[in-house]
């Protein structure tokens, strides 16, 4: 593998060839069809031809550029490009596929089905479509599906549209990636049918004769989907999330585990085979057990990875060649991608590889500066990889642990050397003999193990981190590593990092409203100098809640104290988030609900707060809507919770609603409400409907778009993202979230 290519006397190393496959592909995948593209594959050709000398080599390494960034295109038609059309979208369809998993709510279940068929369509092996199906709590008791039942559902489908926020989590490409594409409801027994049941299975069982079984899925196969939110919580806090995900870690003991039995089964029957058997056969038996657990663990990329690492080594044991880990790491890149280069929108691919990568670094730098120690390399290895990560947690979850480093030293070699193995003999015992005792011995170290968690984890908060961009964290993650090798860097690591923190802690000299995308619901958020009123809290489903998801990581991660909170009325999309309000201690910042709002104040400064409270003679909670109007300067902001006609009427003969810079539509832009004589007295330039991306109600609604286009307003929707207002004194900006657009997603 030391070469890939030879001719004329010039060598191509292998990792060239890699890189610049890589480096096609991430540039198809992120920028095709854009001016950086084309600007970067003409520099990339331009260098190349200016330091190779051969031309064959120049034209092995164009040729290889050009196929990465060809590849993830041909693959986008090949895999992920199957859509319904506009007209199927308006007609009930049926669908078949095999359910994936099952999360049970308080009044439905949410099923996530593996498509196989489609509006009369049957897809072919390789095209990749999931949906995502809600049935009502009556249907699914009566035929109780099973994770492995093939079904059929009849029901009318709308394209997935996740929230859309800035500086949190971009749903979206997680969603693409796995081809989450569509969802719908069944309500009607003739609606959905279990064609085949499900073969049962071991691994969908595992643990149940143990009160934590939630935990053995977690450990063993990264399904935490019925862990606890508690100690979901604690966990994330700790920064250990990572030991219930699966990791090389996870391959290297099932490896050596089965490795060690087969080499012992072996030796108990000597007499029967030869001594090549004897070296080659246990190498076979732990690569096939490998193989079933990346299966069992539904192919992750890190199983992955770790997978292909393991079988080169093999591989090169056998056959007495030389062994490199960061030659199998490249390969494993390499392979990984040729899998499916959209892995690169993947979270865990970025962790896994920049992990490994992280300890080789550590093993190089502890093997030139002689640390022989066994502890003191467990701790400096650590430490590389927490500094390492650190960057990658603060871009994909917007903060870090800051103990996670000093827990892992403890965390890590407990779960390697205990928790694993003795979870792993425990099932293994349980599936040859069905010997359940074992398992309440074990469930009295779990007792104790999920205890601590729980109770160290209320002790440690996760830090927010403000948002930075994934430039500056790759440039971070290069100068530590750079750091690491030639402390002389520091010239360059220390003036990045300042430069960072001097802007991450200034406070946000502008008043900035941010109207965030909470589906059919409401929540803006008004900030200025690090102190924040919030209008209404979103809607609560079930055991969602969007003051918990989205209003309160907003603020963490803006550094934003929340001083006021008003809430328009009582209805579930604006109120919604009451109870969690109360929770997260900022009940007491109530000021202003309903027919109760009576607001004339300046909370921030130089902003003006001025409410108009709902007369006792408004027939609907929707009239009973506490209006705010926000002045600063020449600025006004108009917040109209869900009023319609008739309390429209009252507020014409306010005269401070004229002239409105940016109104908030009432009631979502319903045509019961917006009236044309309350648009000709606001006279707004802009106007932001708060509505869900395909909506059932089919909100705004095309009457009210009409009305405001006829007097010339501008108008934006929260469907296609969050809305952010920067307010300074030469004028005033809006913006949808800084999202990145990306081809392969059709909107």
């Amino acid at each position: 593998m030391d070469r890939l290519f030879w001719h004329g006397g010039l060598h191509l190393p292998f990792w060239q060839s890699i890189v610049c496959f890589v480096v096609g592909c991430i540039l198809s995948l992120f920028f095709f069809n854009t001016l950086v593209f084309f600007s970067t594959i003409i520099l990339v050709v331009l260098v190349i031809v200016a330091i190779t000398t051969k031309n064959t080599a120049k034209f092995y390494t164009i040729i290889t550029l050009l196929v990465g960034a060809s590849y993830p295109i041909l693959y986008y038609h090949c895999v992920y490009s199957s859509n319904l059309s506009y007209d199927e979208l308006q007609q009930k369809q049926v669908l078949h596929g095999v359910i994936e998993q099952i999360d049970n709510y308080q009044f439905n279940d949410r099923l996530i089905v593996k498509t196989t068929k489609i509006a009369n369509t049957n897809l072919k092996p390789y095209t990749l479509m999931r949906a995502q199906v809600y049935i009502s709590r009556a249907i699914n008791t009566q035929y109780s599906p099973k994770v492995g039942d093939t079904i059929s559902i009849r029901a009318k489908f709308k394209p997935i549209k996740p929230r859309l926020n800035e500086g949190l989590f971009d749903r979206r490409l997680h969603s693409f990636y796995v081809g989450l594409k569509y969802k719908g409801s069944v309500s009607k027994t003739d609606d959905f049918v279990v064609l085949t049941r499900a073969t049962p299975s071991h691994i969908t069982n595992l643990g149940s004769l143990s009160r934590y079984s939630w935990l053995y899925r977690g450990v063993l196969f990264g399904d935490t989907s019925a862990m606890p939110a508690n100690i979901k919580s604690a966990v994330r806090n700790l920064g250990i999330a990572h030991l219930f995900a699966v990791s090389g870690l996870h391959m290297a003991i099932v490896f050596g585990f089965s490795f060690w039995l087969g080499k012992l089964a072996l030796l108990l029957v000597s007499k029967f085979a030869s001594h090549n058997t004897l070296r080659i056969t246990p190498y076979f038996i732990a690569i096939a057990a490998c193989a079933t657990y990346l299966h069992a663990a539904d192919y992750a990329t890190s199983a992955i990875r770790a997978f292909i690492m393991i079988v080169l080594v093999c591989l090169c044991l056998l056959v007495n060649r030389s062994y490199t880990s960061k030659r199998a790491l490249l390969c494993a890149l390499l392979l990984v991608i040729l899998v499916n280069p959209f892995v690169l929108l993947s979270v865990g691919f970025y962790f896994s590889f920049i992990a490994v990568a992280s300890i080789l670094v550590a093993l190089d730098l502890t093997n030139k500066r002689r640390i022989s120690s066994p502890l003191y390399q467990l701790v400096f290895i650590q430490l590389v990889i927490s500094i390492t990560l650190a960057p990658l947690t603060v871009l994909f979850f917007n903060g870090t642990s800051v103990f996670s480093v000093f827990v892992n030293l403890i965390a890590i070699p407990l779960f390697s050397f205990f928790v694993m193995p003795l979870m792993l003999c425990v099932v293994l015992v349980d599936y040859a003999f069905s010997f359940s005792t074992p398992y309440r011995w074990l469930d009295a170290l779990l007792k104790l193990l999920i205890k601590y968690i729980e109770r160290i984890g209320e002790h440690i908060t996760w830090h927010y981190v403000p948002q930075i961009s994934w430039q500056l964290i790759m440039l971070t993650i290069a100068a530590v590593l750079l750091l690491l090798y030639y402390y002389r860097s520091a010239l360059l690591t220390l003036p990045i990092l300042v430069f960072y923190y001097a802007n991450a802690l200034n406070k946000e000299p502008n008043l900035t409203i941010r109207i965030l995308d909470v589906g059919h619901g409401l929540s803006v958020i008004i900030s200025k100098q690090g102190e924040a009123v919030l209008y209404d809290l979103g809607a609560r489903y079930q055991d969602f809640s969007y003051f918990n998801h989205l209003v309160l990581p907003t603020l963490a991660i803006n550094r934003l104290n929340l001083i006021k909170t008003v809430i328009s009325h009582d209805d579930n999309d604006h109120s919604g988030g009451l109870t969690d309000l109360r929770h997260a201690g900022y009940f007491s910042t109530i000021s202003g609900f309903e027919k109760a709002c009576n607001i004339n104040a300046n909370w921030l400064e130089n902003v003006r707060f001025k409410s108009f409270a709902a007369p006792h003679t408004a027939h609907s909670d929707n009239n009973s809507s506490c209006v705010l109007l926000i002045t600063s300067g020449k600025f006004k902001l108009l917040l109209t919770g869900d009023i319609e006609a008739e309390r429209e009427n009252m507020l014409l003969s306010e005269p401070s609603i004229q002239n409105i810079d940016v109104l908030i539509s009432p009631h979502h832009g319903s045509n019961s409400s917006s009236t044309e004589s309350f648009i000709n007295k606001t006279q707004p330039r802009w106007v932001v409907h708060s509505v869900n991306a395909y909506n059932r109600w089919r909100l705004p609604s095309l009457a009210v778009v009409t009305r405001y286009a006829e007097y010339g307003t501008k108008q934006l929707a929260t469907s296609r993202g969050a809305v952010k207002i920067v307010v300074t004194s030469s004028g005033y900006t809006l913006s949808y979230a800084k999202q990145q657009n990306y081809w392969f997603l059709v909107d």
